[in-house]
């Protein structure tokens, strides 16, 4: 799990490292200069057969503007013109407003006798340096400024962005009017929401943190609020042990599967059982007993009517009366899942109503159970146990009256705002999903590919979600390592089926796969 942060936290950890533990800012400068050229010869970016890093051989433009990151830039220049590079600095003619370090930059530029130009010359270069705008940008680009940056986008070689492109905006990843098309971009210290959400990530190309002296320490004992997954969070999931049964891996409900929906029930349960589960028992209309006996025989089923009585069909159910059938249903389970197909009927309303109301262990609330809870937000306050709620955009859009196009370029306040207001957790999909906890703490998702853009799905990782937290996960962990999971078993699987014929079994066949590789299944603990 990496930090990311925000231009805010970026701006106040780079203030902490200055002010409070004394490092100056044009050391943290330098070694950012030194982080983009390295980062840029150890690819050996060249132009017909010319490495850089030959003398005379190499081309570069370096493109500045007048604030720290344009400091930056000048900064890289000169160490690319020590190093041998032929290099073009450009800056917007006569320069005002330009911060001390940059300054500083320019004299020092002026001083090895490195000429400075305010148009960007028609030359082809090996490498193209983008340092016009770092985090700070929060307006649209115009001018001078958005013609530099279609020049830079027209010219051939490889392009390289410091910290972010210029026209990303550093929180959202929304594009300010333009922005620069990156090849790699070299990014200071912890990387930014802006990169990894899109579109801003479409832009960013290759992304690699340097280090150049400001750590978490810079934090000043504040916890940071906002991560990124990993591979390595695959190891919080539970190991199995020697001496286990299936007992030992939790009881999962699975509420799902109206009529002729009994392929969201199956996603969902034989997700859970892939990623370890013990036990799935699957409510569902009665209509899909036999099709889910022959999908998933390992499932256990429980079945009723779809009629105005929502009569159970589980022997005995008629006479316990159907609420005490239900909470004897969800006193089994270790966690529960309610809603992929299940319809927004009136015995799907009940349903969901009554799992909210009387479980008393962790709820995964998806698909038709979030369109059923969008008229009845009050049900969330009945809950006595974690939920968890795992909207698409189409979907939160309906339990917030948001409208789609904001919530996508707010992804992350959107989903911090809704678990703090319902004391839920929130995973929020999209391309990058975004998980949030009631404490502000959110965590992006970077695995996955557009194979998952598919029916079941999202089921699938439900089915998931659920299946970490009945091996005893915390729901907030299993929601974001569950996410880095669902993810990467569809990465897994998208060099046999490709990214156009990717189904939803397809990403449950990758589970096992990214489990057995992250050491999960092939050793056990003895007791």
């Amino acid at each position: 799990m990496e930090i990311v942060v925000g231009s805010k936290a970026m701006k106040q950890c780079d203030k902490n490292t200055i002010e409070h533990f004394g490092i100056p800012s044009l050391v943290l400068m330098e070694r950012a200069a030194l982080g983009v050229v390295d980062e840029i010869e150890a690819r050996g970016f060249w132009q017909k057969g010319n490495r850089i890093g030959i003398p005379g051989k190499g081309t570069a433009l370096v493109v500045c503007g007048l604030g720290n990151n344009g400091g930056d830039g000048l900064a890289i220049a000169r160490i690319l013109w020590q190093r041998g590079y032929s290099v073009t600095v450009v800056t917007p003619k006569e320069p005002r407003n330009v911060s001390e370090e940059t300054r500083v930059q320019l004299d020092i530029i002026g001083r090895y006798g490195i000429p400075v130009i305010s148009e960007i010359p028609r030359q082809v270069f090996d490498v193209t340096v983008d340092a016009l705008f770092g985090i700070g940008l929060t307006r649209d680009l115009e001018g001078v400024y958005k013609g530099y940056i279609d020049r830079m986008n027209e010219g051939a070689g490889r392009k390289v962005a410091v910290d972010i492109p210029s026209g990303v905006h550093a929180d959202t990843g929304e594009v300010m009017g333009t922005a620069f098309q990156a090849d790699l971009t070299v990014t200071f210290a912890f990387a930014k929401s802006g990169l990894l959400l899109y579109p801003g990530a479409g832009y960013a190309g290759e992304i690699v943190v340097k280090d150049i002296g400001i750590s978490p320490h810079s934090f000043l004992g504040e916890k940071p609020l906002l991560y990124q997954a990993g591979r390595e969070d695959l190891g919080r999931i539970p190991s199995r042990r020697a001496d286990s049964n299936k007992g030992s891996y939790g009881k999962v409900l699975t509420v799902a599967g109206c009529r002729n929906m009994a392929g969201a029930a199956y996603f969902s349960a034989a997700a859970s059982y892939r990623t370890g589960a013990g036990l799935v028992k699957i409510l569902t209309e009665e209509s899909n007993r036999v099709i889910l006996q022959q999908l998933i025989p390992e499932a256990i089923l429980a079945v009723y009517r779809a009629t105005e009585a929502f009569g159970l069909e589980e022997e005995g159910a008629a006479a316990e009366g159907r609420e005490s059938y239900l909470q004897k249903l969800l006193g089994w389970a270790s966690v529960v899942v309610a809603g992929p197909g299940l319809g927004t009927g009136e015995d799907a309303a009940c349903l969901v109503k009554a799992v909210l109301e009387y479980a008393e262990v962790p709820v995964i609330l998806d698909a038709d159970g979030l369109n059923l809870l969008a008229g009845h937000l009050e049900w969330l306050e009945q809950a006595k146990a974690p939920v968890v709620v795992t909207p698409h955009l189409g979907e939160m859009a309906r339990l917030t009256g948001k409208v789609v196009s904001d919530i996508k370029k707010q992804l992350v306040q959107t989903a911090r705002e809704f678990a703090a207001r319902h004391n839920v957790i929130c995973v929020l999909k999209d391309t990058r999903t975004v998980t949030a906890c009631p404490d502000q703490r959110a965590y992006i998702n970077t695995s996955g590919n557009p194979g998952m853009a598919t029916a079941g799905s999202g089921d699938v990782l439900a089915g998931v979600l659920a299946g970490l937290v009945a091996q005893g996960m915390e729901p907030s962990e299993a929601a974001f390592v569950g996410a880095y999971l669902h993810g990467t078993a569809a990465d897994c699987q998208i060099g046999r089926v490709g990214s156009y014929g990717m189904m939803a079994r397809d990403v449950i066949d990758g589970l096992p796969l990214v489990l057995s590789e992250s050491g999960h299944g092939q050793d056990v603990i003895s007791m």
